[in-house]
């Protein structure tokens, strides 16, 4: 009889310690991820960066026009090539937001602990919210078109006024880093609630505001240094969207995780008690998973 109490007590505690080692935060969340879904992010990665690759042969196409240019001393070219270099980009971009729609789908369902398959989740998140992820594509194209050419324009044309020509080029920055952090919440949106698309614009910068920082960091470490490396030269943006092939499923699932701290915050805890912590595991008698 004691060896049998002995072993039940030791069978409780081992599932006690196997029960609480799960993730009951988000932070921890992430960190299981990282250890434990390596390939699987892997995967998702090559799943969306093959929506961007028409952006990525675009900018490589005309960087290596602007690199022969130069060297050919036909600067007046330059301004020429890269305002068609981000015509272009701006239906590239559309077509890159479509995967990026599949891609915050699918990290919603890894982030909840959800098995079904990650080709399914992804496809199912493009197919639900495609033109919501294409309107998006083509805003942040514009803006993007808008920040390059227009602080191109400023430099080339406008070096006798350097205050006017450094608040413009600061202004177009201020635009394309706060509508890209917005289009970060949306999609996080998007992919948990069943809302209009007017109503989840607005209530992306609404979250922008309460999330603060934490999504700007990440902005400014991915997406912002991206944009980085492929002004500097034809090797480091080579490097970028190296990087971005193998680790864009890794800031997904990073924004993702800050989104639904947040609604559970600011939305769910009062309107949808049930989401709350949805994933996270947490510590009772019962063990029940929430």
């Amino acid at each position: 009889m004691g060896d049998v109490m002995s072993k039940r007590i030791k069978k409780h505690i081992a599932d006690k310690d196997v029960y609480q080692s799960l993730p009951q935060t988000r932070k921890q969340v992430f960190f299981d991820l990282l250890k434990n879904r390596k390939m699987m992010l892997l995967s998702l990665s090559f799943m969306s960066f093959m929506f961007f690759i028409p952006l990525a042969i675009n900018l490589f196409y005309f960087n290596f026009l602007e690199a022969a240019a130069i060297e050919a001393g036909k600067d007046e070219y330059l301004f020429s090539l890269i305002f068609y270099s981000m015509a272009i980009l701006v239906p590239c971009m559309a077509i890159g937001f479509i995967g990026l729609g599949g891609a915050f789908n699918a990290a919603k369902k890894i982030v909840w602990q959800e098995g079904a398959m990650l080709s399914v989740n992804f496809f199912n998140g493009i197919k639900d919210n495609w033109l919501h992820s294409l309107v998006n594509g083509f805003i942040f194209g514009i803006i993007t078109f808008g920040l390059v050419v227009g602080s191109s324009y400023l430099i080339i044309y406008s070096p006798v006024a350097p205050v006017l020509t450094g608040i413009g080029i600061g202004a177009l920055i201020l635009v394309f880093l706060t509508f890209g952090m917005v289009f970060v919440t949306f999609f996080a949106q998007d992919v948990y609630y069943q809302n209009p698309y007017r109503i989840t614009f607005k209530n992306s910068f609404a979250m922008l505001g309460l999330l603060n920082w934490r999504i700007l960091v990440t902005y400014l470490l991915s997406t912002a240094a991206l944009v980085a490396l492929c002004a500097i030269n034809f090797i480091t943006m080579v490097i970028g969207f190296a990087l971005f092939a193998i680790l864009n499923s890794l800031v997904v699932i990073i924004y993702t995780l800050i989104a639904h701290d947040g609604f559970d915050k600011f939305i769910n805890k009062d309107h949808y008690p049930e989401m709350v912590g949805r994933g996270l595991y947490k510590v009772n008698d019962d063990k029940k998973e929430i």
